[in-house]
């Protein structure tokens, strides 16, 4: 369904800069904050952030990430096959992302069925929400990052030190798969300044060892605007150890204060604002750090996916089958296009090593 546009006012000084917000929700669950239910719609997303120049967001569906047997429960199958038809409008354009379950589901199969129509751009896992901690079921999340990996879709986590989501289990999972890009929500939710130092610096480290491809989402790292300086202090150390490249603009749009748009703008004032304080004397260096955390991250690490090889067993198999080799000509074709695959892969490392070289 195709959602109306909402009058745009009240513009705050950064909305002139395009975003887009990793972190975006539909579908119920239970508050515990507020003990009741809550349910979020694509048109209460739009009304919030299109007023802030948020150009694309990436929508998951709570329906999927709560626990099984809770009143809330939706499996799998049934939130992909409704968040997959999903859209925004003209000016907000909405990019699924498929609600992970293991732990409550005991193997892959479903979830590689249901990425295999291409309609999602990444993994949602909410270990805290399902119940199902990495920790106890590390295996299960491994054979769904393989999915992940196979079809180049970034997984994204909720990550609290709760013995659920605890971001050191997930950076654990991560190094798994050293290459594939994992996402940490919040980077570690409502932690002390203490915690959250540790957190980071665990990050920080994993990354520079070349032991994980880790990026992280600047939502809710501690309370919004009770905390402001804790959460300035954050940002700050985010970018001194994890650097700009990695840092994305997230919201969790339309729970609690995500769901005002001033609230909303006023958050994209704190980024901005506290990304210009790290750069003060460099203002070239504050302007790239900002366009990298409120738009381009994002787009390459979830639409370009210049990082995403495709498998080349698969690349060949899809030629070869066009090629039709039941015939002699047809095997010959096959074996030219595996010859100039082989030919590809030599001269790129080659390449590589040149560059190291000099």
């Amino acid at each position: 369904m195709k959602i109306q546009s909402v009058n745009i006012s009240g513009q705050t000084f950064c909305n002139s800069r395009k975003k887009f917000d990793v972190q975006g929700h539909v579908g119920s669950m239970f508050d515990n904050l507020h003990n009741c239910k809550q349910t979020y719609t694509v048109q209460d997303i739009i009304e919030t952030v299109e007023s802030n120049n948020v150009k694309k967001i990436l929508v998951s569906s709570l329906s999927g990430l709560n626990p099984d047997g809770s009143d809330f429960f939706q499996s799998e199958y049934n939130v992909a096959k409704d968040i997959e038809l999903i859209k925004g409008n003209d000016n907000v354009r909405i990019y699924p992302l498929v609600a992970c379950q293991p732990g409550i589901v005991k193997d892959s199969t479903n979830i590689e069925k249901l990425v295999s129509s291409g309609k999602f751009y990444g993994m949602k896992f909410h270990p805290t929400n399902t119940n199902q901690s990495v920790k106890d079921n590390f295996e299960i999340y491994s054979q769904y990052f393989d999915v992940a990996e196979k079809n180049g879709l970034p997984c994204v986590f909720h990550s609290i030190t709760d013995g659920k989501s605890d971001p050191l289990e997930i950076i654990k999972l991560a190094e798994t798969h050293p290459k594939h890009p994992v996402v940490l929500y919040h980077v570690d939710l409502m932690a002390s300044p203490e915690q959250m130092s540790k957190t980071i610096n665990n990050i920080s480290d994993s990354i520079k060892n070349k032991k994980s491809n880790l990026y992280v989402d600047i939502s809710w790292l501690t309370g919004l605007f009770d905390n402001a300086e804790q959460n300035k202090n954050n940002i700050k150390q985010a970018l001194e150890k994890i650097g700009y490249d990695r840092i994305l603009f997230g919201t969790d749009t339309p729970i609690a204060e995500m769901g005002d748009k001033e609230k909303y703008g006023r958050f994209a004032d704190f980024v901005e604002e506290t990304v210009k304080e790290f750069y003060k004397d460099k203002p070239e260096d504050a302007e790239k750090a900002l366009n990298n955390i409120f738009y381009d991250n994002a787009e390459e690490l979830f639409i370009n996916k210049k990082w995403f090889n495709k498998p080349i067993n698969e690349t060949f198999e899809k030629q070869i089958k066009k090629s039709h080799f039941s015939d002699k000509k047809g095997l010959w074709i096959a074996a030219g296009i595996l010859a100039v695959g082989v030919l590809a892969i030599v001269a790129k490392y080659f390449n590589a090593e040149d560059k190291t070289k000099s």
